[in-house]
């Protein structure tokens, strides 16, 4: 009974490594073929990125959604990224104002 159980486990493990794969491979050719209009592309990628993001966590990351002790780790990656979004937009902000700030005006 334990082998059936560690089976079905890598079973499933695959299956969603097959899931993801095949998003990632539609995702590529949504980019590489001009087939649907720019705003359902990029809404589909976006779709994809995020159930891609969620297979990840649960299967790479072992995150469980309904497990409590998981509860930390998902404050930890939430928190992880406000400080990555406060930097990189943080950044672009000041670039973009010394930018702005230093232009030369042309004679």
């Amino acid at each position: 009974m334990k082998n059936y159980v560690k089976i079905e486990k890598y079973i499933n493990y695959f299956f969603w490594t097959f899931v993801s794969f095949t998003i990632f491979l539609i995702s590529v050719f949504l980019i590489k073929f001009n087939i649907l209009n720019k705003n359902l592309k990029y809404f589909l990628i976006l779709l994809f990125s995020i159930v891609n993001l969620f297979i990840y966590f649960n299967i790479f990351l072992h995150i469980k959604y309904k497990d409590y002790k998981s509860y930390y780790n998902i404050i930890t990656i939430i928190f992880t990224l406000i400080i990555i979004f406060i930097i990189i937009f943080g950044s672009r902000y000041i670039m973009l104002s010394l930018h702005s700030n230093t232009m030369v005006n042309k004679i």
